[in-house]
């Protein structure tokens, strides 16, 4: 009986870090992070805030939408920070309902006032066994000093984000 209340309880706590860590976006929180983008396509639900507000889910019709931009040349998202902050990684998740292959090519973007101090361009998001777009990447800055994350398409297209986590 121990031995299953000990799985449990660690089957529960993983459950829960888990849990917890997917509200946890160090831009927006730690950071003080205000989002802007390029532009926002039509409605609430696509303001540049919405890849900045703790909520990973990537359907657009959900209640805390997505980050969505009009066809624009090379449109952009970023996050200015409040202050300058040591960036280990960048997670960028993707929209998952529909369109996810928008985001292709794509690059991330990190500032330090005017400097670019870390670059990661012409990437495109891995797809699963399904030919599906995975959720989520991670980018692994090197524990950059930044004060900026900035997502940007290389090309002219829609960009729709999830979630951006710096």
């Amino acid at each position: 009986m121990k031995t299953l209340q000990t799985t449990l309880a660690l089957f529960l706590g993983l459950s829960l870090i888990s849990v917890a860590s997917a509200q946890v976006n160090v831009a927006a929180a730690a950071n003080g992070g205000s989002a802007s983008q390029s532009s926002s396509w039509a409605g609430a639900y696509t303001v540049a805030a919405k890849a900045n507000d703790g909520d990973r889910q990537g359907n657009y019709a959900a209640a805390n939408g997505i980050a969505h931009t009009n066809y624009d040349a090379q449109a952009w998202w970023q996050a200015d920070f409040a202050s300058a902050a040591t960036i280990e990684t960048v997670n960028v998740f993707n929209r998952t309902d529909s369109f996810g292959s928008r985001i292709n090519t794509f690059g991330v973007y990190l500032y330090l006032g005017g400097d670019l101090v870390y670059s990661a361009p012409n990437q495109t998001f891995q797809t699963d066994i399904s030919g599906l777009n995975i959720a989520g990447m991670t980018f692994d800055t090197g524990g950059a000093l930044a004060d900026r994350v900035r997502i940007q398409l290389t090309g002219t297209n829609y960009l729709q984000l999830a979630e951006v986590e710096a």
